[in-house]
Formats: C-alpha cells, sequence, structure tokens
C-alpha cells in the first residue's frame, strides 16, 4: 500500500514538473507585432486595408466669477486597420485657439496647417505671442504614429514609436479613449474600464439609437486627491471637488461614427471655479488604403495618463542650470520689491525641484550666489525645494560646514515639514546624525518624515531599510535607561522620546523601554511625561496596560497621571471607561480629578468632528463624581469650536496645578482646522515649569535679606555732597557687581549644575506643527547666550561700526500642484502655493558706557508679505488657459532716530520721519485670468463697495499724521465675509499731513534730594517735553514740576493753552507768608496769606 501511494505521489510530481517546465518555455505573444501570432483579433467590424477619418474637436474653459480662460485643439485623426490586430493613429491638420477673454471676445487664434503647408497665422490685439515654436508643437504631433489595440470595445495596449512625447502621447490617449465603448449594451450596465483616467466604473444606458456613457471621476482620482492634501487626516468625503464624465456615442454598422463628452471639474467651497471640456469626435469618411506600415522599434504602454516630469534631465542640464542661475541673479537685484522677490523665490524652487544631483552640484561650485546684502537666495531655497537632490545636496553642505549651526537648525525645521519625503530623504537627513550638535534636531526631522512616509505609503514603510536604520537607533540609544546621570543625558533622552513618538512604529519593541522610563521613579519628571506621550502615535493594538496602572495609581506624580490619562483616552474602550468612573469615584487628588472632570464635561458638549465617535461611546454615568473648577486653583482643561469661512477651528487648552505649588505647572494649547472633511492639527505647544517658587522668591523677596552690609557701607546723608569722578565711577561699579551678583545667583540656580537636583528649577517646552514635534526646547539653551554664533557675531560688529544690516527670511510654506488627466489629454492643474517673507534693515550707532549712560543712534525698517495664490486651469505646452486668485498680506513700517540717556535720569528720544507714507498692513485679493503667457486682471464689479475712514482732521493736525482705512469689496448680503476671494483691498496706512515735520523731540528729565527720616524728597524736579521742531505748525508740549520747601512750581505748555501754577512761602522774622499764582493763558491770578507771630 505504502509502495502504491509513493508512485501515485512521484506520478504527480513529475506532471507537474513538466507543466512548470512547458510554462517557462512558452513565449506571450508580442502585443507589437503586426504579424498576430498567438494575439486574438478584433471582435469589430474593422475592414483591414480601411482608412478611418474623424474630426476632432476639443475646448478647454476655465471660469471664475463670469471670467474665463479658454483653448481649442482641432485636428483631423486618421484610424488605419494594418492587420487583424492592430489600428494605426495619425494625426493632421492641427488647429489652436487660445482665448483671452470670452465676456470680450478677445482671443488668440494660431492655425496650423497641414504638413505640406507651413504657415502659420497669429491674430492678437496684444503682438506676438510667447509661446514655444509653433513648429515643433506641429511636428511633434504629427511626427509619430500610434499602433494600439481595441477589443471589445476596449484598447487593450499602446505600441509607441520613437519620439514619441509624453504630451502627445497623453493627446493621443484621450482621443483613444473616446472611442471606449460597450457594444453589447442593451438597456443598463455598469462595468470597470481602463482609459485615461484610470481605472473606473462606467455607467452605460441605451437611449433610442444613442449610448450614454457617465462616470463619477472622483471615484478613480481619489488616490491624487489624498496626496494633494498633505499633513491631513481624512474624516469625510472631499466635498471640495466635484467632477463628472458624460458621453453621448452614436454607433454606425461597422464602426463608431460619433462620440460627443462633456468632462466638469468643479471646485464648489470656498469659491466656486469650474474647468469644462467638451470633446467630440465626428466620422468624416471610411475609405480603402492605408499607408506602408514598418514594424520599427516600439515600446509597448498603456493607456492610462502619464505625469510629464523632467524628463532627460541630463540633456536638458544646462539650459536648466542657466535658468536657475538667471532667478537668483535677478533676486539679488529686486530685493527691495517683495512681492516680486517672493514670485521669483517660489519659481526657484520650482525650477531647483527639476535638477539631478549632479547638476546642483556643479551649479553650486560653479557659480557664486550670494548676494551684496549677504543673502544666500539658491541656499534658503534649498529646504524648500525637498526634492532628493536637494536634501542631498544640503545635507552635504551641513556636514562639509559650508551651513553654520543656526541656519542647519532652521532648514531641519523646513525639512521636517517636507509633504512627500522619500527614503532617500530620510537617509540623508540620518547621515547627519553623526554632527552631536545636530544630533538632537536631525531625530525630530528624521522621525516627523517617516511618520509622514508612512502616512503616504500604500505598503508596509516599516520595511524600509532607511526606514529600520532609523528606529534601531533610537532603540539603541533608550536602552540605556531614563535615569540621566547629566544635563546632556537628559536632553538627548528628551529628544529621542519625543522622537518615539513622532514616529510611532515599533510599538512591541519601544513599549518596554519605554515602562522602564514610566515607572523608574529616579527619572526626571520631563523623561517621564515624554515616555507617556510617546504612545501617541502607537496603533490602538499596542498594550497600554502601564498607562492604566500609572493613571489608577493615586500616589504617583500629579501630571504623570494626567498625561497617562490623556493617552488612554486617545484609544478608549470598555476597560478604560471602567478605569475612569472607578479612578474618579475614589480619587484622592483634587487636581486629577478636576482635570477628569472639567475634560469629560468638555467632551460630552464638544462640536469638534474628530470627537463625535468617542462621545456616542461614552457611558452615560461615566461622571461619577463632581470636582471644583476654579480655573486659577484647579488644573481644568477647556475647549472652543467655531466655525469661520475657511471651515471648522477647535482650540484646546489645559492648565495643571501640582499640589507642591501655587503656580501652574504646565500650560498647552491645541489647534486644530477641518477643512472639506479633512483635519489639520495645525499647531500645539505646551510649556512646562517646575521648582520656579525659589527663583521668584530671588526676584520678589525682601532685597534687606540679600544685602545685610549693604546699609552700613553707603554714604551718611548730609555729607559731603561733591563727589569726585572715580568716587561715582566706583560706586557704579559696586551696584553694577551687586547687580551681576544676583543675575549670577538666578542663573546658576537655574542653568548652571552638572547633575539634574531634584528641587533645582526647570523647564522645558515643545512644538508640534501637524502633530509633529519639530521643535524642543529646555532652560539650559540659555547657557550658551553669551556664545555668539559666527553670523550673529557679525551682526553685532556691522551695528558696532555704524554700517547697513541686511537680515532677510523667505520661507515657501506650501507650495503643492495637483495634476489631473483631463479629456482633452492636457494636464489640468490645481496649484496651492502660501509664502512669507520677511525682511530688516537695520543701521545703528553705540556708545555704551554702563546701563545709566548710553547712547544708540540709528534706524529700523521691518517689511513682511505674506501671498496665497491658487491657479486652476490647462497648463501645458500649447499654452496655459485658466484662472489665478492671489491673496496678499504686507506690511512696511520704519523707525528712525536716536535715544540718549545721561546718569540715568536725563532721557532724550529723537523719532525721525523721513517717509510720506506708511503702510502699517495691506490685505488685498486679486483674481487673474490666464492665456498663453499673458495674464490679465480682472476688476470688480461695478457695484463695488468702496469706503474710505480716517481720523479727524483736528487730532491728526496735532501729530502731524493722519491714520486712514480704506477698504473695496464686492456686496454681499451678509457684509464683509473673510476669506476674499473677489477682487478687494484692505489697507491701513499713515499719511504725513504736515509736510515740514521732520522729527519728533522727546525729552524727560528728573532731580531728587533725599531728606532724612522721610520718603518725600527735599528737592525734585520733572522736566518732559513732546515738540517737533522745524515744523510750520506749533505743536510743542511740556510740562515742568518743580518742589523744594520754600516753592512748587508748575508748568504746563500746550499749542492751545498755557497753564502756570507757583506757590511761594516766605519767612522775614517772626512773619510768615505765602503766595499762590494762577496764570492761564494772558490772564493772572494770584492768592496772598501772611502770619505773623508776636
Amino acid at each position: 500500500m505504502a509502495v502504491s501511494l509513493l508512485l501515485v505521489y512521484s506520478h504527480v510530481l513529475f506532471l507537474f514538473l513538466i507543466g512548470r517546465v512547458a510554462a517557462g518555455l512558452h513565449m506571450e505573444p508580442d502585443p507589437c507585432n503586426s504579424n498576430c501570432t498567438g494575439f486574438p483579433t478584433s471582435d469589430l467590424a474593422h475592414h483591414v486595408g480601411v482608412s478611418y477619418t474623424y474630426r476632432y474637436r476639443t475646448t478647454v474653459a476655465t471660469s471664475l466669477h463670469g471670467s474665463s480662460g479658454g483653448l481649442v485643439l482641432e485636428c483631423e485623426v486618421d484610424l488605419f486597420v494594418v492587420s487583424e490586430c492592430h489600428l494605426m493613429m495619425q494625426v493632421s491638420s492641427v488647429k489652436i485657439h487660445l482665448k483671452f477673454d470670452l465676456r470680450k471676445t478677445r482671443f488668440i487664434c494660431i492655425y496650423v496647417q497641414q504638413i505640406r503647408n507651413s504657415q502659420i497665422k497669429r491674430l492678437s490685439s496684444q503682438g506676438e505671442h510667447p509661446m514655444l515654436s509653433l513648429k515643433n508643437l506641429r511636428e511633434s504631433l504629427e511626427k509619430t504614429r500610434l499602433k494600439f489595440s481595441l477589443r471589445g470595445g476596449k484598447v487593450t495596449n499602446l505600441c509607441l514609436q520613437e519620439g514619441e512625447q509624453v504630451w502627445t502621447l497623453n493627446i493621443k490617449r484621450a482621443l483613444l479613449s473616446m472611442l471606449q465603448t460597450s457594444p453589447m449594451v442593451n438597456a443598463f450596465k455598469v462595468e470597470k474600464e481602463t482609459d485615461i483616467y484610470g481605472e473606473c466604473t462606467s455607467r452605460y444606458e441605451r437611449r433610442g439609437p444613442a449610448l450614454h456613457k457617465t462616470r463619477d471621476l472622483k471615484q478613480c482620482q481619489q488616490w491624487r486627491l489624498d496626496d494633494f492634501w498633505p499633513h491631513s487626516v481624512t474624516l469625510s468625503e472631499d466635498k471640495l471637488f466635484q467632477m463628472e464624465l458624460h458621453c453621448v456615442q452614436r454607433h454606425g454598422e461597422t464602426v463608431m461614427e460619433e462620440v460627443n463628452c462633456t468632462e466638469t471639474l468643479s471646485m464648489t467651497t470656498p469659491v466656486l471655479a469650474k474647468t469644462q471640456t467638451t470633446s467630440s469626435l465626428l466620422l468624416l469618411r471610411a475609405q480603402p488604403g492605408v499607408p506602408t506600415i514598418t514594424d520599427d522599434a516600439s515600446v509597448q504602454t498603456d493607456i492610462q495618463f502619464e505625469k510629464e516630469g523632467f524628463l532627460n534631465l541630463e540633456e536638458n542640464g544646462t539650459s536648466a542650470a542657466q535658468e536657475v542661475g538667471q532667478t537668483v541673479r535677478l533676486l539679488c537685484r529686486i530685493t527691495s520689491d517683495l512681492p516680486r522677490v517672493s514670485k521669483e523665490f517660489l519659481q526657484l524652487v520650482f525650477q531647483l525641484r527639476g535638477l539631478a544631483f549632479s547638476q546642483l552640484k556643479t551649479l553650486k561650485r560653479e557659480a557664486s550666489f550670494k548676494c551684496h546684502n549677504a543673502w544666500h537666495p539658491l541656499l534658503d531655497a534649498l529646504p524648500a525645494c525637498g526634492s532628493e537632490s536637494c536634501i542631498m545636496l544640503l545635507s552635504d553642505l551641513i556636514r562639509d560646514k559650508e551651513v553654520e549651526e543656526g541656519r542647519a537648525h532652521s532648514f531641519l525645521t523646513t525639512v521636517a515639514l517636507i509633504p512627500h519625503p522619500s527614503p532617500q530623504i530620510i537617509d540623508s537627513i540620518t547621515a547627519l546624525m553623526e554632527i552631536p550638535e545636530l544630533r538632537p534636531k536631525v531625530l525630530l526631522a528624521g522621525s516627523s518624515l517617516i511618520s509622514q512616509l508612512c502616512q503616504k505609503s500604500r505598503t508596509s514603510c516599516r520595511e524600509l531599510p532607511q526606514v529600520q536604520t532609523f528606529v534601531r537607533m533610537l532603540q539603541k540609544m533608550l536602552s540605556v535607561g531614563c535615569e540621566g546621570d547629566t544635563i546632556s543625558q537628559v536632553q538627548e533622552l528628551l529628544y529621542v522620546l519625543k522622537s518615539v513618538g513622532n514616529a510611532g512604529l515599533s510599538a512591541p519593541a519601544f513599549i518596554p523601554l519605554l515602562t522602564r522610563c514610566i515607572l523608574g521613579h529616579a527619572s526626571p519628571p520631563e523623561l517621564r511625561l515624554a515616555a507617556v506621550r510617546a504612545f501617541r502615535r502607537f496603533p490602538c493594538s499596542a498594550d497600554r496596560s502601564v498607562l492604566l496602572q500609572l493613571y489608577s495609581s493615586s500616589q504617583d506624580d500629579t501630571e504623570v497621571r494626567i498625561a497617562a490619562y490623556q493617552q488612554l483616552m486617545l484609544c478608549s474602550g470598555p476597560d478604560v471607561f471602567d478605569a475612569v468612573k472607578t479612578t474618579l469615584r475614589s480619587e484622592t487628588s483634587s487636581q486629577v480629578g478636576s482635570f477628569v472632570w472639567s475634560h469629560l464635561t468638555n467632551l460630552l458638549r464638544s462640536e469638534d468632528p474628530m470627537k463625535q465617535a468617542l462621545i456616542h461611546t461614552l457611558p452615560d454615568d461615566i461622571i461619577s463624581r463632581g470636582f471644583e473648577g476654579e480655573f486659577l486653583k484647579y488644573s481644568s482643561f477647556s475647549e472652543q469650536t467655531f466655525v469661520s469661512g475657511l471651515g471648522i477651528h477647535n482650540v484646546e487648552t489645559s492648565l495643571i496645578f501640582s499640589p507642591k505649588s501655587f503656580l501652574p505647572r504646565s500650560a498647552s494649547a491645541n489647534v486644530t482646522m477641518y477643512v472639506n472633511g479633512r483635519a489639520y492639527n495645525i499647531l500645539e505647544v505646551d510649556i512646562h515649569i517646575d521648582n520656579a517658587e525659589p527663583l521668584l522668591l530671588n526676584f520678589f523677596g525682601d532685597r534687606a535679606e540679600r544685602k545685610p552690609a549693604a546699609d552700613h557701607e553707603k554714604p551718611r546723608e548730609g555729607g559731603n555732597k561733591r563727589k569726585t569722578k572715580e568716587s561715582k565711577g566706583a560706586g557704579r561699579d559696586k551696584c553694577s557687581s551687586t547687580t551681576d551678583s544676583f543675575l549670577n545667583q538666578s542663573m546658576s540656580m537655574v542653568f548652571v549644575r552638572k547633575k539634574p537636583e531634584e528641587n533645582e528649577p526647570r523647564c522645558w517646552g515643545g512644538v508640534k506643527v501637524f502633530g509633529n514635534e519639530i521643535s524642543v526646547f529646555t532652560c539650559e539653551i540659555y547657557r550658551h547666550v553669551s556664545q555668539l554664533s559666527p553670523s550673529m557675531a557679525e551682526l553685532a560688529l556691522k551695528l558696532l561700526k555704524g554700517l547697513d544690516v541686511h537680515l532677510r527670511h523667505m520661507t515657501p510654506l506650501l507650495a503643492e500642484t495637483l495634476v489631473l488627466p483631463s479629456l482633452s489629454g492636457l494636464p489640468l492643474e490645481l496649484s496651492l502655493n502660501l509664502t512669507s517673507m520677511f525682511s530688516l534693515h537695520l543701521n545703528g550707532k553705540l556708545n555704551y558706557r554702563d546701563p545709566s549712560h548710553y547712547f544708540l543712534n540709528g534706524f529700523i525698517k521691518p517689511s513682511f508679505y505674506s501671498s496665497l495664490s491658487a491657479t486652476m486651469g490647462v497648463h501645458s505646452v500649447l499654452g496655459q488657459a485658466g484662472v489665478q486668485w492671489i491673496g496678499e498680506l504686507r506690511s512696511s513700517t520704519s523707525l528712525d532716530g536716536s535715544i540718549q540717556l545721561e546718569e540715568g535720569r536725563d532721557i532724550r528720544v529723537v523719532l525721525s520721519t523721513p517717509e510720506d507714507l506708511m503702510d502699517i498692513i495691506s490685505l488685498s485679493s486679486r483674481v487673474f485670468q490666464l492665456s498663453g503667457g499673458h495674464r490679465e486682471e480682472i476688476n470688480g464689479s461695478e457695484s463695488q463697495v468702496h469706503k474710505t475712514t480716517c481720523t479727524p482732521k483736528s487730532w491728526s493736525k496735532i501729530i502731524g499724521w493722519q491714520l486712514c482705512f480704506n477698504a473695496s469689496y464686492p456686496p454681499a448680503a451678509t457684509g464683509l465675509t473673510f476669506p476674499l476671494f473677489k477682487p478687494a483691498l484692505l489697507s491701513l496706512r499713515l499719511l504725513k499731513l504736515d509736510r515740514s515735520l521732520q522729527y519728533y523731540l522727546v525729552e524727560a528729565a528728573y532731580f531728587l534730594r533725599h531728606q532724612k527720616g522721610s520718603w518725600l524728597p527735599r528737592d525734585a524736579s520733572i522736566h518732559l517735553l513732546l515738540a517737533t521742531p522745524q515744523s510750520s505748525v506749533p505743536r510743542d508740549m511740556s510740562v515742568d514740576l518743580v518742589i523744594n520747601p520754600h516753592r512748587v512750581l508748575l508748568r504746563v505748555t500746550h499749542p492751545l493753552k498755557t497753564i502756570q501754577i507757583q506757590g511761594q512761602l516766605q519767612q522775614e522774622k517772626n512773619i510768615k507768608s505765602g503766595k499762590l499764582e494762577f496764570i492761564i493763558d494772558s490772564f493772572y491770578y494770584y492768592i496772598t496769606a501772611s502770619n505773623g507771630l508776636y
């Protein structure tokens, strides 16, 4: 029996091996081979050797507020049936229309005739149009033929010839997508098909001789929409876009005779913008005869849309590098024009994204791009570029010490917010771990990038070697424990724990290490808290029993227990609810109880969309006990939710006290915004202060106790009043040494220690942006305040020499582009760009002797500009057709003058007014129509509201300036609303009315002579002056007060009134007399009195 079974198994195994070998020897048919060997034939009634000629027309129009820009493409399409399995496409007779303003019927028409006629006509009311060479466009569209297969009404594969460009191939893909059909539909059918949009579900419905095809395009574009919104969590269906396709097909007896399709992409909120594409395909003729076809080398591809990337970078590297160089040089020339600088800097970022690493290295090596004002546009653009090549170059520059430490920290913060990181970018950042000064920042940046990569990855990102290397590094650093023998070790462990919380990976490996930190009472409090909060991104399936144990322990630290409760509520369930009810009922800590009570109370009435699921699962008796809710005495949690034009906003705040102190121990704030079904955790800030009472006592305690011998060393009142210069200097040195001693004592209590002590003051905090901890600070950073970086030292040296200093910081906060396939085959783009720029112009000269005697002269001119732009429409080599909205916020002010202080008693301030106009703040909204290379601004409607409000002329005359508020906005039933997506302008500016006004003069002086045994001074005088010398308008104002035992004088001078009050007391022998005088302008009043003693 056993032998028989063995023979049967051997026979089966032999047959299996033969099948595998046969399968390996079987050759797949070549879909691009015209002999059709092993290839199924077409099931349509196309006749081999027949040519079918169609007229094709597609129109793309984008509209916003009634204005639109459009593009029309027309051509003839020949379909040659070359074999039983293949057809061939040839495009000819191309026409392109670029429409400027459909309302004014003004447009550019570019007509490209057939290949035998190269004449090109341009009709434009604005002259020649800056487009790509029309000859090159014509040749690219008509140069190559496209072979394809059509079976069952579906295009199965494409065979493209050498020289076919991506944009021409996409247009041909769109043509073939219109031919796809479902010929066997009698009434209604739903089926999946693949065309230029990708794999989508189509609905076919027969209506008489026509076949209607409809599709919800958002269903097959959802993955592109998800990638477009970085740093967000999807809560519900995206309601921002509505995307639909509707086609009407008419079949003849043998082939498709007519197709008409309409594609609509609408942006519904916050502004109604629509891009509509209409395409038609009409059979003109069918005739025998096809051109000679040769099987040239061809490449197989599919019908799906292909995004145009930066192809052939090495070939185009010279021109691309030249464009970058030109942009950088332009930025160095236009540094004062902030709007243009912002636009060109964003252009530089996009240009850098198109360069390979070798090109970037050559560009950096062969050219110097540092402007005359020490601004380095190329270096500032690298972190904002965010491509693999840019980050690799930036990492090399940091490792080679070509970027100073301060700027490297700033760059790493920007890199941490890259929306689409790659494993190579993470590898480049991890390589910076070898630099000890940057290691903490690298930990935060690397972990943030890993979190973003894993959110976008459709596969398990933890299997990536770059991610595994980073996680193993965290495990190794955390394996030493959380005791922290030195301050540097505590700081490093704090960054490691924050990074574990950022990454949220390898929970089984990290939880034992975190448990050791949490339950180790010898660990510093900041490390225990960080270990508890490191659970925040672990999956809810991870073991959280240590948090449950910690929260239920009434003897543990208050803040640590509250943090454990907050983490438990992120992944709550019946076991957590039971523990909360039980612990709250028997809670002995009023601080923990009041926080939990306030949190649950706010939660039950919360309108936060993300908390609604949790609210529905809460038991009715979850609050088993009430607690005090006094804000400044007990720990509390509060939440506010409000709605604006941008969506729903939720603000959470918490204040935590400790039984050991009357001061708050920590405070935090969290801001989340909900827009179009997505949640954005914009910002979260938390600050912790521990053992701050000794420090406050040093500042506000009894100074006599700190200086017991000081009073005995003071000179006796009424002694020698004339002091030498040396004695004055000695007194100042003594005061200075006393002050320095006090400051050093306070600084040493907080900062100067080698080992963290239990009762010493400590503080720490963190900043999260989009949920990623990008900045952590402790009080230890202030130990290095005196150690200036090279750039700061250079800045201080320039100011001391009286030289001009220019500081500039440009940050592209958002530079995202959504590229969607369209019915025309042209890429449909929606781009969002947000940039901010801060510029500071300084000049000063300081003559400093001590804090009570110095002279400072100079000026400061801060400027700020921020731009948010949204562009929607077609952007391709054929031209650009669409609309653009730009919102701008700008401010430009200046302060010029000097400050002089003498002996701590006389101060003189001069404020110059060289400018006649000062824009305090300006907010504008503009709409543009794009067509080709032109951009035309759309003005507001005739019903536009215009308002101007200024301060009264009488007030303005007093100060010489007038403050005016100007507003221009479209009429609305609800009044002025934000944000503005129509032409609008809001501005607040200062206008100089007094042209002769050159500067303001402010003087203040006092003199005091104390008398023994009284807090009243023996002699005192005060002088205050506000004047505008050289001005033709009188506005000088002054106050003088003199007091001594025999005389009181008060004089008030104003341009409209002068008041003087003088009192005098005299005694001659035994007669005392007094006189009180009042002088108001030219009127004189007095009172006299006398008293004789006999």
